[in-house]
């Protein structure tokens, strides 16, 4: 059976049910799993066993969600038939396992020895991000810093009439409704000051389209193949849909998205946008340092210049030192692209990220080798200091496990080879690859030991080395206290919504 034909049940149930009704309970099955404490609607149906199940996401996840919005979207009318309605339990759930069953015939369609490793980094990609990138303060506040500078501002307003601001403060009232309804009246009209109506119709025309014009482009962005799953769907790009006489959220948190690391897709191939972004992120980063690293016996070093006039060379971004060891940190605010993190057969994209991952672990090592020659300026050798080259991403590669690891190890030690640097460089100095969150998470620790304990503890540990860092951070430090380095900034940034919402 090729995969369109076993699609087509799925298809004809979902045409059964009616388009609104249906998005209404996907928000709130969304939000039950997004959200802690929220209390369904009493006219959706559901089951105690899934409310109280300790993992529910085993029996209905996010993802699936998504593909049943896309799939309502595509495939639902306009009528609601009470005895097919998705608000009926058992109609709903039954809904999930034509997805569930499509996705395993798929997977059988296509499986290999290499795909099922290839699979676990799809998986992994897929999954992590409702986990640990649901609707937050730190993130939010996070990507409003990195992006609320002037030069990307300007780019901003001249592409979508908003400026940064305007986003955020838009978008974060309309989650403050979508939190507790799936639906707002529309049209809409504002109710913070600040935010002219103007303003809010081009933040509809930024994350909104019609039912019927979201219909024709999930049409054309349908794979029927290894990736029916997996392939981008423009919910991701417009969260909000106009209905009838009603503004739709089914998924809040691609609303979040859209206005976090979303943002980054509009804006990238604007003149000026990726310098000026780079640049904003490696400040982002230095300042999260200084917010989380508060021990004096943990210092920081910005990037500096050294070298002969007319040859000068840039040292890491920031240098993160005790006693005992350094951080050598490059700030890489590039992603993973979407073809590296959703395609099965063809790998061309992952290995072509993967290359340049491994070429940003070189440019720290060329530049460590100045370090341990006594050519930093600003930090002077020491032998018994050990050096830890680290690349810090904005969004999370995920690097663990043994394929992504093993790729990437491959990767860079090649070009050790093309640049003629010494093979021992990765034993001597190992390198690691930190998203920002390991980053903010990891410098707090640092005050409760040394930067060579906690960077051993994770790396000469032979199970350990193959995880991602926060996981080691939770395993290791689990009662180690967290704080949120931008609270203030994050509290005055919202305070006239709340204002708003009092008065």
């Amino acid at each position: 059976m090729d995969i369109l034909s076993a699609y087509k049940p799925l298809r004809n149930k979902i045409a059964k049910l009616g388009s609104e009704d249906s998005l209404q309970t996907i928000w709130g099955y969304s939000q039950f799993l997004q959200m802690e404490r929220f209390s369904f609607p009493v006219d959706i149906e559901v089951s105690k066993f899934f409310l109280d199940a300790k993992f529910p996401q085993a029996l209905v996840s996010e993802w699936e969600l998504e593909i049943l919005a896309k799939e309502v979207i595509l495939n639902s009318g306009p009528l609601v038939d009470k005895s097919t309605s998705l608000k009926r339990w058992d109609i709903f759930i039954e809904t999930i396992r034509g997805i569930k069953s499509l996705e395993n015939h798929i997977y059988k369609s296509f499986g290999s020895q290499e795909n099922v490793l290839i699979e676990m980094i799809r998986i992994a990609h897929r999954q992590f991000q409702w986990q640990t990138d649901f609707p937050n303060a730190a993130t939010t506040i996070r990507y409003y810093l990195i992006f609320n500078r002037s030069d990307i501002d300007q780019i901003c307003a001249t592409k979508l009439n908003l400026s940064v601001r305007d986003i955020y403060l838009c978008g974060m009232a309309c989650m403050g409704s979508f939190i507790s309804h799936a639906a707002m009246g529309y049209p809409i009209t504002s109710t913070v000051p600040t935010i002219t109506q103007e303003t809010v119709n081009n933040f509809l025309l930024f994350a909104s389209r019609s039912i019927s014009e979201l219909r024709k482009l999930l049409k054309a962005e349908q794979r029927f193949d290894a990736n029916f799953a997996y392939a981008y769907n423009s919910l991701r790009t417009f969260p909000l849909i106009l209905a009838s006489n009603a503004l739709l959220c089914p998924i809040p948190t691609l609303l979040f998205w859209r206005m976090t690391r979303g943002l980054y897709y509009e804006l990238v191939s604007e003149p000026k946008f990726a310098n000026a972004f780079g640049v904003s992120f490696q400040q982002y980063v230095g300042d999260a340092i200084d917010r989380a690293c508060r021990d004096k016996k943990v210092r920081r070093l910005a990037e500096v210049t050294y070298g002969p006039k007319g040859s000068n060379k840039r040292s890491v971004d920031w240098i993160v030192y005790d006693q005992s060891a350094a951080l050598f940190l490059e700030c890489k605010a590039r992603r993973l692209s979407w073809n590296a993190k959703s395609e099965l057969i063809d790998l061309e994209p992952l290995n072509k990220d993967i290359d340049i991952l491994a070429s940003s672990v070189i440019q720290i090592y060329k530049t460590a080798v100045d370090y341990l020659e006594g050519k930093y300026p600003h930090l002077p050798f020491q032998h018994e200091r050990k050096i830890y080259p680290t690349v810090v991403t904005l969004e999370n590669w995920h690097v663990f496990g043994p394929v992504m690891i093993k790729r990437l190890d491959e990767a860079v030690a090649k070009k050790l080879l093309e640049e003629n640097l010494p093979s021992d460089l990765i034993a001597e100095m190992p390198y690691s690859i930190w998203s920002i969150e390991d980053l903010e998470e990891g410098c707090q620790l640092l005050e409760h030991g040394s930067i060579a304990s906690f960077m051993d503890g994770k790396l000469n540990d032979q199970e350990m080395k193959q995880w991602e860092w926060l996981p080691y951070i939770k395993k290791m430090f689990p009662k180690a206290p967290r704080r949120r380095l931008f609270d203030k900034e994050y509290r005055e940034m919202f305070s006239e919504i709340r204002g708003a919402r009092d008065g």
